[in-house]
């Protein structure tokens, strides 16, 4: 056991697993597991005697042993054979090693990480600093570096694409520049430069056009070959356009090189877009370079660049200018930079909003394809951007942000905002007005919320004991949502993951998740009848207790007071003159919202609940749900999943938000002066 227990410390590099530790392993499983799970026997369709300890190939399997050896499940208390807690501790701890490294590259699996050692007071230690990383520009950064460099310039294609899985999208690691990558690179630094050397006629002369680069123009302008000055400041502008920086001298001798041997058939103006597109296409413009200097501190030019990549889509200049003068070299300088950029409205921050997109996934609600109601006008799309506007207005008041977005009884409903023609004030406006042909009979948008007419007193507050908070948002709910029924599994998953930091296995290979479609019995009855099995309750415990409550509303986010079912006898005789069916009649049936939180490793989180109103007050008062959201705060800045090495980090980072009074300003402040931030291990980049 002392192999396994020398590993017990996470780290952000692989661990590989040695022939002693697999033989260990193999010996554990063989004395306390396979006799059950074996080649001959596999209850619960679980086979472990063919395990190597390969992470990549077997990770799920090895997170099960793991969880089920900690809550005590395996072996089961009437096995002769039982290993003992040092042996159980030590198998743990190597899981959590191998899947923590592991899961560094990977935005799902960062509840892999233990919570209770994360957040354990021997844990806030300092401790190694991650390794350095390049860190390809996301997709939206992209479009903002090109804004910044070219302005609207046509044709530009997008070149990289987002992380497809559930929740964060842009990890350090999982960004790559492939050959096609390349190829559309190059055409959109062609169609930059194109922009930036435009130039027109006007009386008789050759001017550059107004949204041009004059230090370009004047150049392309003439015939003759340029002088190496007047080369070396264009140069000079692109860098500063592209990369922020002056080129090096090195850099600029390169360029002029480059430039003379292709001018050399008389193509002056030719040359010089090359040389201004080589620079467009310089691995710094495309990737944020997270070395760090002689001190492991990131430099003042990476510190500047990694927190406007972290708070904006765009470079802030503020920040730069400070890189220059040699500033942004201590942590006070820089929550100073930070604090300055989130309290000053001016300054766009679109990644404040990206990080409750990416966290609650409510904005996939458009992407949830359903019929139209024949009663209710259904328009998700204006749904989510009243959610946007709830955790906007949650983060400028900036209190208790975490209870505030899982409890508040406020909500915005079918709003925009616009101009009053009298009085020439901003004032908030019906956003979707029906039309009185095409939306005839259909309940207005504001019915989802019991309005029965639109109100510009707005935010509303919902009546007690209708809806709160986020999870109660029509776009919340649609977008965990199926074509035609609620999602009580998904919904359940979220909440075990997102808010208590629980894991989930994957669906195993072969296993058909389906749901007898049964219109006689009520969405409840099918799903638990059906994952009750212990075949699926393995998993679906984690999941289904979680979800349930939320069937107090439909898949359309509309509250309910008693659930429906399909009513045979009425539906038979629903029929027209000629006996032709005219559609299923449904009937109500008792609405059941209970549900239970289990399996939490918190004893005050634990118990049965009536609603989904009592599940989401008692998670917002869990000090373990908000720590489980600062750790998704971590990952989505941060860019990569927390290791027991960031322990400090996140401990800080909570202590700061609770003596801020809850504040997401002085959160973010924190993590991004943090030396999970700010430092850098030597060593190869990831």
């Amino acid at each position: 056991m002392r192999i396994l227990a020398a590993v017990f410390w996470i780290t952000s590099s692989a661990l590989a697993v040695t022939p002693a530790e697999t033989a260990t392993l193999k010996k554990f499983l063989s004395d306390y597991c396979v006799k059950c799970h074996g080649a001959e026997k596999q209850k619960g369709d679980i086979r472990l005697d063919d395990l190597s300890g390969d992470m990549l190939a077997e990770g799920t399997r090895w997170s099960v042993i793991a969880d089920q050896i900690r809550r005590g499940e395996m072996p089961p208390d009437d096995a002769k054979a039982q290993p003992s807690d040092i042996q159980k501790k030590a198998v743990i701890s190597w899981v959590h090693a191998q899947l923590g490294a592991h899961a560094q590259r990977k935005p799902n699996l960062g509840n892999l990480v233990p919570h209770d050692l994360l957040f354990a007071p021997a844990s806030s230690e300092k401790s190694d600093a991650p390794a350095a990383r390049l860190w390809r520009l996301s997709p939206e950064a992209y479009t903002g570096w090109v804004d910044q460099v070219g302005g609207r310039v046509n044709g530009i294609v997008q070149p990289f694409t987002a992380n497809p899985e559930r929740g964060i999208k842009d990890f350090s690691s999982l960004g790559r520049v492939d050959e096609p990558t390349t190829e559309i690179l190059l055409r959109n630094a062609e169609a930059i430069v194109e922009k930036q050397t435009g130039t027109r006629i006007e009386d008789g002369k050759v001017i550059g056009k107004n949204d041009a680069v004059r230090e370009f123009t004047d150049l392309i302008k003439s015939d003759a070959s340029p002088s190496r000055e007047l080369l070396t400041k264009a140069i000079d502008r692109q860098f500063q356009l592209a990369i922020a920086r002056k080129a090096e001298p090195d850099e600029v001798q390169r360029l002029l090189g480059l430039y003379e041997k292709c001018a050399q058939g008389g193509d002056h103006a030719g040359a010089l877009r090359t040389v201004l597109t080589a620079v467009l296409l310089r691995s710094d413009a495309m990737f944020r370079a997270e070395m760090g200097g002689p001190d492991g501190m990131l430099t003042p030019r990476e510190a500047a660049g990694a927190i406007s990549a972290a708070l904006m889509h765009k470079r802030d200049g503020a920040l730069f200018n400070a890189a220059e003068k040699g500033e942004l070299t201590t942590r006070e300088q820089i929550a100073a930079h930070v604090r300055r950029i989130l309290d000053d409205p001016k300054i766009q921050k679109p990644r404040l909003l990206g990080f409750f997109r990416e966290y609650f996934e409510y904005d996939n609600a458009p992407d949830v394809f359903k019929d139209e109601p024949k009663d209710l006008w259904h328009r998700p799309e204006q749904a989510v951007l009243d959610t946007d506007r709830l955790i906007l207005q949650i983060l400028a008041e900036d209190k208790d942000v975490f209870r505030t977005l899982l409890t508040t009884p406020l909500t915005f409903v079918n709003v925009k905002t616009g101009k009053n023609k009298e009085t020439k004030q901003e004032e908030f406006q019906r956003a979707q007005v029906p039309n009185p042909q095409n939306q005839k009979g259909k309940a207005p948008i504001e019915s989802l919320y019991g309005l029965t007419d639109w109100t510009p007193q707005q935010p509303i507050t919902q009546s007690p004991g209708t809806r709160i908070g986020i999870l109660m948002q029509p776009s919340w709910l649609v977008a965990w949502s199926e074509n035609f029924n609620n999602d009580i599994v998904r919904r359940g998953r979220f909440i075990r993951e997102r808010l208590l930091g629980g894991t989930v296995p994957d669906l195993p290979i072969g296993v058909a998740a389906m749901i007898p479609d049964d219109k006689t019995r009520t969405l409840r009855d099918r799903v638990t009848n059906t994952t009750k099995d212990e075949r699926c309750w393995k998993c679906h415990q984690h999941m289904d207790d979680l979800g349930l409550p939320f069937e107090q509303f439909d898949h359309y986010g509309r509250m309910m007071t008693a659930d429906l079912v399909l009513d045979p006898e009425a539906t038979s005789k629903n029929v027209n003159y000629k006996g032709v069916p005219q559609g299923d009649v449904y009937k109500p049936a008792p609405l059941d919202t209970t549900g239970r939180i289990s399996l939490t490793g918190d004893p005050k989180l634990d118990g049965a609940i009536k609603n989904p109103h009592e599940l989401l007050m008692r998670i917002a008062s869990s000090d373990r749900a908000r720590q489980v959201w600062i750790r998704h705060v971590f990952r989505y800045y941060l860019g990569r999943n927390e290791t027991l090495a960031d322990a400090a980090t996140l401990q800080a980072a909570d202590r700061a938000y609770l003596q801020s009074g809850g504040s997401y300003k002085a959160l973010l402040t924190s993590l991004l002066a943090s030396d999970s931030f700010l430092k850098r291990r030597v060593g190869t980049p990831h």
